[in-house]
C-alpha cells in the first residue's frame, strides 16, 4: 500500500473540465489534499478558492502526489500534454488513475506506455453526472492489475462508493461504457426525434411529455427482459415480433415523412429491420436483433 493512501488522501487531478472539476471537488469535500492542473488557469484558481493546491505545470501535478487522476476529453489531448511538457520519464513510481475517454487501441497503448515507464495504471470510465460523484448513484467502471485496483480503492470509493471492478482486462471499462452509451444515446436521440415529430404535427410538448412518461414506464422492465432473453438464447417467445415492431416503425417513418421532418433517424432504424427480415428473423422476438449486430454478421 502506498504511503499516500492513508487517513488523509493526497491526490493530483489533471484536467478540469466539468467531470475533472467534479472529481476534484468531490475529493476535496471528502477531506483529501488535492493538487490540480489545467491548461486554463481560471479553472485552477476556482478550485484553489475551494481548498485545492495549484500546480503550474502537469509535471508539478505528477510530482506532487503518487496518485494522479487524469480526466481529459480524449487520449490525443493527454498525449499532447505529455509531448509538450516532456513527461515521458516522470511516471516512475506513479499510479495513474486514467478516466479519459479512449478507444480500445489507445487504452491498451497508454497502459503499456505507463507500465513501460515504471508507472502503475488503473483505467476507467465515469458513468454518471459530476453531481452524482461521491453519492450512492455515482458510477465508476475500473480495470487494471488487482494490486493496483486495491491500492486505488480508497480513492475510488470516495468518487463512487460502489465502483465496479471489471478485473485486469484494461479494455473492459471502455467497452462497457460505450455499450451503455448506445442505450442511453439512442434513447435520448429517439426522444428528441419524437419531439420533432410531435412539434411538426402541432402536438403541445406538455401533452407529449405526459404521454411519453406513461409509455416509457414499460422500458426498464423490457430492457431487462431483452437482456435476459439474449443471455438465455430465448428469442422465440414473444408478445410483439420483430415484424410487428418493424411495421410500427414503418408507420412512424410515414408520419415523419408526411410532416416533412428529417428521416435520417427513421432510415437507420429501417435498415436494421430490413436486415433482420433478410435473415429470416421476422417472427422472432425483438431480442433476436442481437444476431444482426453480432461480430461477423
Amino acid at each position: 500500500m502506498n504511503k499516500d493512501i492513508g487517513k488523509q488522501q493526497s491526490v493530483s487531478v489533471i484536467g478540469l473540465g466539468a467531470m475533472g472539476s467534479g472529481i476534484a471537488r468531490t475529493l476535496l469535500a471528502a477531506g483529501c489534499e488535492v493538487s490540480v492542473w489545467n491548461r486554463s488557469r481560471a479553472k485552477v484558481d476556482e478550485l484553489v478558492s475551494q481548498g485545492a493546491i495549484a500546480c503550474d505545470s502537469p509535471l508539478d501535478a505528477i510530482q506532487a502526489n503518487t496518485h494522479v487522476v487524469v480526466c481529459l476529453t480524449d487520449y490525443s489531448a493527454w498525449q499532447g500534454i505529455i509531448d509538450a511538457n516532456d513527461l515521458t520519464d516522470c511516471f516512475d513510481g506513479r499510479c495513474i488513475i486514467q478516466l479519459t475517454t479512449g478507444t480500445i487501441d489507445t487504452v491498451q497503448a497508454h497502459a503499456a506506455f505507463i507500465e513501460g515507464h515504471g508507472g502503475r495504471i488503473a483505467d476507467g470510465a465515469v458513468m454518471c453526472y459530476p453531481r452524482d460523484l461521491g453519492t450512492e448513484t455515482g458510477s465508476l467502471l475500473m480495470a487494471g492489475p488487482a494490486d493496483v485496483l486495491k491500492e486505488c480503492d480508497p480513492i475510488l470509493r470516495l468518487l463512487a462508493p460502489t465502483w465496479t471492478n471489471l478485473g485486469d482486462d484494461i479494455r473492459k471499462p471502455t467497452i462497457l461504457s460505450r455499450a451503455l452509451m448506445v442505450d442511453v444515446g439512442m434513447s435520448l436521440i429517439g426522444i428528441v426525434n419524437g419531439v420533432a415529430i410531435a412539434q411538426a404535427g402541432g402536438i403541445p410538448l406538455d401533452v407529449f411529455m405526459q404521454h411519453t412518461e406513461n409509455v416509457g414506464a414499460i422500458i426498464p422492465d423490457e430492457k431487462i427482459r431483452l437482456i435476459e432473453a439474449i443471455r438465455d438464447g430465448n428469442t422465440e417467445e414473444t408478445q410483439a415480433s420483430i415484424n410487428a415492431w418493424g411495421e410500427g416503425q414503418k408507420a412512424v417513418r410515414s408520419i415523419a415523412q408526411s410532416l416533412g421532418t428529417n428521416l435520417v433517424f427513421q432510415d437507420a432504424v429501417k435498415m436494421v429491420f430490413e436486415e433482420a427480415e433478410r435473415r429470416g428473423l421476422a417472427k422472432k422476438d425483438l431480442a433476436a436483433l442481437a444476431e444482426v449486430f453480432a461480430p461477423g454478421s
